[in-house]
């Protein structure tokens, strides 16, 4: 078995890419989606688009294990921030099931914690996705993890939402929602932030990171401007993906809140609900329901092809739950973020090395 690599830094990566792109989603897609009924991957076309275009605040690394005959065993991918939490090296490995019990993830972990290493990062951070009536303690990935000195730091819960919803049970929501919220206001628009508002958002944005529930996984507050706003927006074009954003604002005018829709135009059947945040001094006033009720609507107006919703909270995060039950969501999935420190990791697996010599 050997491994082929390559990073959005790499000047060969489209050549690397043109050789090996099929064979490292198929591995990839193969591994995540292996007993998940409905798994929110990404599109290939979306990480290709990744890859070639590279981002602003990611260094990508991609790794592929390769049996001798060239077939997939594995693959694996490595993000590591340049702008915040550059300590951190945050990774996904996926093993299709005709290659587990080989090697192969402890092959590509090891690549993964020198990864991190040379890239001065403390932490490794991976998670797994799993069918909520799957025992827990007996998911693969979960259990390799564990094996290896992870330990959980944050669970998430996804939920779904069927669509239509009944006009009905949004005009409930909204009314019930619109007392509470006097001196507020908020509006809608899709895909790019309106310049006046930009800064605002970003400014929301880098809340995401100090407000909403992080358990006990090892983050710094994250850094967030007009330009990293745009470049993600860049990004989501270049990958085929639009999005609908509500945000709220105070009596002052001031930004305390806002949620995304996006829609991917190789998966037009679903909408993934992406952050939704009201600011910790503005909480009670129902705003939640309320954008994400004006979010709603308007994505389903501009696509009707839509069937269903995935959005993923924190298990800790009672009352945004609570919200998206009242709007008919249903839970499927959970997903368990675990931490190792990388030299923690590197010497693991340097004494399974010794004793097998």
């Amino acid at each position: 078995m050997r491994l082929v690599t390559t990073s959005s830094d790499d000047p060969a990566r489209e050549a690397w890419a043109g050789e090996f792109f099929d064979r490292w989603y198929a591995a990839l897609a193969a591994g995540e989606g292996h007993d998940r009924p409905d798994p929110a991957s990404w599109r290939p076309e979306e990480l290709r688009a990744e890859l070639a275009r590279g981002t602003d605040h990611d260094v990508l690394h991609w790794l592929l294990a390769l049996d001798d005959d060239g077939t997939a065993a594995g693959a694996a991918d490595v993000r590591v921030a340049v702008h915040d939490n550059r300590h951190v090296a945050r990774l996904q490995i996926a093993v299709p099931p005709g290659s587990r019990r080989r090697g192969v993830g402890t092959r590509l972990l090891a690549a993964v914690a020198e990864v991190a290493a040379a890239a001065g990062c403390s932490v490794l951070r991976a998670e797994t996705e799993r069918p909520v009536a799957h025992p827990e303690g007996t998911w693969p990935g979960t259990v390799a993890l564990r094996r290896w000195g992870f330990a959980p730091g944050l669970v998430e819960a996804r939920r779904q939402l069927a669509l239509p919803v009944p006009a009905r049970t949004l005009d409930d929501l909204e009314a019930a929602a619109r007392p509470h919220a006097a001196g507020y206001r908020w509006w809608t628009f899709p895909d790019a932030v309106p310049e006046p508002d930009v800064e605002a958002v970003a400014g929301l944005m880098a809340r995401m990171s100090t407000d909403a529930p992080q358990g006990d996984l090892a983050v710094e507050p994250e850094v967030w401007d007009a330009a990293r706003v745009r470049s993600g927006e860049a990004l989501r074009r270049a990958q085929g993906r639009r999005s609908w954003t509500a945000v709220a604002a105070d009596a002052a005018g001031t930004l305390v809140g806002y949620t995304t829709l996006v829609q991917s135009a190789h998966e037009p059947d679903r909408l993934q609900q992406w952050d939704t945040l009201v600011v910790a001094e503005h909480r009670g006033h129902r705003l939640g329901t309320l954008l994400k009720v004006a979010a709603l609507r308007a994505a389903v107006a501009d696509a009707p092809e839509a069937t269903r919703v995935s959005t993923w909270n924190a298990t800790s995060n009672v009352p945004m739950i609570a919200v998206n039950e009242a709007m008919g969501f249903r839970l499927d999935e959970l997903c368990e973020e675990l931490e190792a420190p990388v030299a923690d990791v590197r010497s693991a697996l340097a004494a399974r090395d010794a004793v097998r010599r």
